[in-house]
């Protein structure tokens, strides 16, 4: 009895060479800002939102205790 064939995962990311988060979240904001300049408002919310987490990423956080 012959066995069954895994099916093969494909995928276009799988095929990219990982990038560290310093270099992919820059190309990603300026990704973003390119659109912001053709879209319409709701989406250029939802874009703005989107800029503002990945510079929240790369500002560097304080190494100090918060405190109580």
């Amino acid at each position: 009895m012959a066995r069954l064939q895994e099916p093969q995962m494909t995928s276009p990311y799988l095929d990219r060479p990982l990038l560290p988060l310093a270099v992919a979240l820059p190309r990603m904001l300026q990704e973003i800002e390119a659109a912001l300049a053709t879209a319409g408002p709701a989406k250029a919310r939802r874009l703005r939102q989107r800029a503002q987490l990945i510079l929240d990423l790369l500002t560097p956080r304080s190494t100090e205790p918060l405190s109580t």
